[in-house]
């Protein structure tokens, strides 16, 4: 084969294996899956609303399970897609429709998240509920690829998990109901900042889904008429250009700010490093770039934080107001909320690794004790083989109980083999002795522990005294004179 043909066959082979256009599903099955999602009224209403009453108790509780279930049930999804498909194929109703239901839908989780964290008695805002307020680059990246992985699992002809999974990713639902929780408990920069992420979430899901239909090709909506048609058209250009030329904007911001928290955490840690010094809190503050830390311990001189400020500029934070306090009677309300989110994302770290660790062992504890049950012999023939020796034994019963690793002893985890059995009469300890070494040699076990049980006799039958009935005395009657 001449080498100038390899090309053309690895780009025909490519294209096979990433064509999207093989499995698409019809066209009027992908419409009706569109429309199918779009209405938010009476099953689809209840479902939003319970699922926005099991997403706020998992932020106010902090319960990373239940919040994702609460995002399994969340039909929030549908006019997103609902707005991008209509945009890409020329559908002014759909598109109407879609936007009308999904402000109905935002209007009414946010009453019903307020609502809620207004009743509640928890009102501290946990781990969970403070990572939803703010948006960062990869929110950014989430909602743009997990838009584009539900736009092309809607249109395939099997449906899958794609579109739950998307729900998880995306995180639509958390959002809303922080932003609930910002208005309930009056924290604005919370409610913003919450609402700031769901609508990033919307854009670049909207804007996936409409680059998806539009790569696809699917036919566009007819119009009897052609000046409708392209009026319809110019329109839909239109609003396709508003809903992106935001969302870059948004994303670039995004961008600039989640680098230069990055650089600035950087900075921080390694130029305010000093010997007998421990940063307390640090407050980076991206939009007014400025950086303000708080210091305690042995104080710094004005020529050390001199020489930091000057390596500002190596860490691309030219123009950087940098504050140095130094103290703890410097430490002020401001301080005292960033120490405690600090130390609340410090804990959850904490707990996901101590979580991590606890499956890493269960999965290894229960992969031995399914090694040492296969490798034992049947009870029957133990029982069978014992009672040679030791014919006193009745019953015999297996079990298989982990034994973890204790850190201050030098064993690893293993498994202990407890052998019960029910005797018939007294065993002298040296006859158990015996057995529970024959025991050890017969299954292979290090480990057996031997608990012996008398024979349960049954209790002895009581006869009961046999009472003897009288017939009743039969009548004769009255013979009539």
């Amino acid at each position: 084969m001449p080498l100038m043909e390899y090309p053309a066959l690895l780009l025909r082979f490519l294209r096979q294996r990433f064509d999207l256009r093989d499995d698409t599903a019809d066209p009027d099955v992908i419409e009706e899956s569109v429309e199918s999602g779009v209405s938010f009224r009476g099953t689809n209403l209840w479902v939003l609303i319970f699922a926005i009453l099991i997403a706020s108790v998992g932020l106010n509780v902090n319960s990373t399970a239940v919040i994702i279930g609460a995002m399994l049930i969340s039909p929030l999804m549908g006019p997103l897609v609902s707005v991008g498909y209509s945009a890409a194929t020329n559908n002014p109703d759909l598109l109407r429709r879609a936007v009308k239901n999904l402000g109905l839908a935002v209007v009414i989780s946010l009453i019903t998240s307020t609502v809620y964290f207004l009743l509640t008695p928890l009102s501290g805002a946990q781990s969970e509920l403070l990572a939803r307020t703010e948006p960062t680059i990869w929110d950014v990246l989430i909602a743009l690829f997990g838009g584009l992985a539900g736009a092309v699992g809607l249109t395939r002809r099997e449906k899958s998990n794609v579109i739950p999974g998307v729900a998880i990713a995306t995180a639509l639902m958390p959002p809303l109901c922080t932003a609930g929780y910002g208005l309930a408990s009056g924290h604005w920069e919370y409610a913003l900042g919450a609402f700031y992420l769901f609508s990033i979430n919307c854009v670049f899901i909207t804007l996936a889904a409409f680059l998806v239909i539009r790569f696809l090709g699917l036919p566009a909506h007819r119009f009897q008429d052609e000046t409708q048609a392209r009026r319809v058209r110019r329109l839909m250009l239109a609003a396709a250009v508003v809903v992106a030329g935001p969302s870059v904007w948004l994303g670039y911001r995004i961008v600039e700010r989640s680098v230069y928290a990055h650089a600035a955490e950087e900075f921080v840690a390694k130029e305010l490093n000093f010997a007998g010094t421990y940063v307390v809190t640090r407050q980076i503050d991206p939009r007014q770039r400025a950086i303000n830390v708080l210091l305690v311990g042995r104080p710094v001189d004005t020529t050390r934080l001199g020489a930091a400020r000057r390596e500002l500029s190596r860490y691309r934070l030219g123009g950087t107001a940098l504050v140095v306090r130094q103290g703890l009677q410097a430490y002020d309300s401001l301080d005292a909320q960033t120490l405690r989110q600090s130390l609340l994302e410090d804990v959850r770290a904490r707990q996901s690794q101590a979580q991590s660790r606890y499956e890493v062992e269960l999965n290894r504890m229960q992969q031995l004790v399914v090694a040492a049950r296969t490798a034992l012999p049947a009870p029957e023939a133990l029982l069978r083989e014992v009672q040679v020796e030791h014919p006193a034994v009745r019953r015999l019963a297996l079990t298989v109980l982990p034994r973890p690793a204790i850190p201050r002893d030098s064993l690893p985890a293993d498994t202990v083999l407890v052998v019960s059995a029910e005797i018939r009469d007294t065993v002298p300890a040296p006859e158990r002795q015996r057995l529970a070494q024959w025991l050890r040699a017969r299954t292979n076990r290090p480990q057996v522990q031997l608990l012996l049980t008398p024979v349960r006799r049954a209790a002895p039958k009581v006869a009961l005294p046999a009472v003897r009935v009288q017939p009743a005395a039969r009548k004769e009657p009255k013979r009539s004179r």
